[in-house]
């Protein structure tokens, strides 16, 4: 009885590890798929980049040599003792972009970057490899050699280039998924409420990396739902499953027993952080004392990203307030003349982490418009909210009706941005009366200094309602980075042109 019984726990094992190879087959033949692929595009890159070298060499080195045979390259590379320097900065450079680039590869493990990431990651590889290599040379003694036209040009069309490579991958890697070649099959353990948004949110990937192959669930059934979580190891062995969600941490004894179900297998195991379904905000893990610990994040800006901002803030707005001081004369003038009271109108918001300011504008209303507020409380435009707005409100005058349509009337906050008690981009100051209305939720949009321009701006501007305000400005908080903050910017200009949603 013991040696058949021993016989069978030893083919039990032995079918366990035949099933738990086959299932990491179908992984390792996809994941070898993306490697070829991302093999070709380098291989294609670099080759591109070596022939736009030697093509800016033959239009922009070879005409400046009186020695020069365009028809013979190789004879003037022996008359001139220059090409093999040339060589050398080519060869230097794209060392040094292609360690930057597989370096950043590997330390993202296998996580893949988006669009926009890669693009700046690659123009950011570039920028360096281009400093690093003018370095170097400067140390060969080999700088005064080159011509700094050609160099620059070739960075630039590296820039363009890599781009625009880049962006035919994205597009390339796209049409299969969009095949389901390269889509990664996704189980999730967890039909609850965090589960169904998973689930909606991976099919609206524009990528379309993702194909839902079911739920595993004990105490829900459907037709989503393929079996409980006792059933996991059946599945991860029947079906082809590259990423296995977690979304019930809360059940200890149940993760613990599914993750040493699913260690032995190839797939990626993600779990959902445990208050994901009531905050929408940013983490980081970190390990204290050997004790790892998950923090919330308010904001990405904060550290080295809040001194680039202040730095941007001040440069754009000092360079601002000196170009258009003409413009700032004339329009001070006009609400002058146009009715009686003095230019500028100063009023108190709050700013960041409640801390009130005093805001500058140009005046657009009559000097009485504080004491008439409350006879126009009940025609709020703003629905929702303690914010007020009325769209054709009687206070306003008329340069100042033209003034707001296209928010000139704020042009005066560029000395609040040099003075630090606003940014160029953020939420909308409120007034202290607003402020003591807000619950805790509204009060997330004090963790940033408030902005001349922000997501609601670019949005929709006064058609908004109160809480669509709130939302907008706590997503920019939440999700802040360069990128948006650059197209934020953009967007604010024909907006601003067409006077959209202004009153």
């Amino acid at each position: 009885m013991e040696i058949n019984r021993a016989a069978n726990t030893k083919s039990l094992a032995q079918m366990q590890f035949k099933a738990v190879g086959n299932a990491s087959k179908q992984r390792i033949k996809l994941d070898k798929v993306r490697r070829i692929m991302q093999v070709l595009f380098f291989f294609c890159e670099y080759s591109i980049y070596i022939l736009t070298f030697y093509l800016l060499m033959y239009l922009k080195v070879l005409p400046d040599y009186a020695l020069v045979d365009s028809l013979n390259p190789i004879k003037w590379a022996d008359d001139v003792n220059v090409f093999d320097k040339y060589l050398l900065f080519l060869g230097m450079m794209l060392l040094i972009h292609g360690f930057m680039r597989s370096q950043g590869f590997l330390f993202s493990g296998k996580r893949e970057r988006g669009l926009t990431e890669d693009l700046l990651f690659s123009a950011k590889a570039t920028c360096y490899a281009f400093l690093m290599s003018i370095g170097i040379t400067f140390l060969l003694k080999t700088t005064f050699i080159y011509s700094r036209v050609t160099l620059v040009t070739f960075a630039v069309l590296m820039l363009v280039e890599g781009v625009l490579l880049r962006a035919a991958y994205k597009y390339a890697s796209h049409r299969l998924n969009e095949r389901g070649l390269l889509q990664d099959r996704v189980l999730i353990v967890g039909a609850g409420k965090v589960g169904n948004e998973l689930q909606i949110t991976l099919e609206a990937e524009k990528r379309r990396k993702y194909k839902i192959v079911g739920y595993l669930d004990d105490f829900k059934v459907g037709t989503e739902v393929i079996g409980k979580t006792t059933e996991l190891e059946s599945v991860l062995q029947n079906q082809h499953i590259d990423v296995v969600y977690i979304t019930i941490p809360s059940e200890r004894r149940v993760i613990e027993s599914i993750l040493h179900t699913i260690y032995k297998y190839n797939v990626d195991i993600r779990i959902i952080p445990e208050m994901f379904d009531r905050m929408s905000t940013v983490f980081a893990f970190h390990t204290d004392s050997n004790q790892p610990y998950m923090e919330i994040v308010k904001t990405p800006l904060r550290g080295i990203n809040v001194l680039l901002k202040r730095l941007f803030d001040i440069l754009i707005s000092s360079l601002l307030l000196i170009l258009i001081s003409p413009l700032f004369f004339g329009l001070g003038l006009w609400t002058k003349l146009d009715s009686k009271g003095p230019v500028f109108f100063k009023q108190v918001r709050v700013g960041k982490n409640g801390v009130p300011f005093s805001m500058i504008k140009f005046r657009s209303m009559r000097v009485d418009a504080e004491r008439l507020r409350e006879d126009l409380d009940k025609d709020n435009a703003v629905s929702g909210g303690p914010a007020f707005k009325l769209k054709a409100d009687p206070r306003v005058t008329r340069s100042g009706r033209w003034l707001r349509k296209y928010s000139l009337d704020e042009l005066p906050q560029l000395w609040n941005v040099l003075r630090g008690d606003m940014s160029l981009i953020g939420p909308r100051p409120p007034l202290p009366d607003e402020v003591a209305q807000y619950t805790n939720y509204h009060w997330r949009r004090m963790d940033v200094l408030p902005g001349m321009t922000g997501l609601w701006q670019v949005s929709g501007r006064s058609d908004l309602n109160f809480e669509a305000w709130i939302d907008l400005d706590i997503q920019y908080i939440e999700r802040w980075s360069f990128a948006l903050e650059m197209k934020i910017l953009l967007k604010t200009i024909p907006v601003v042109i067409k006077g959209t949603g202004a009153y």
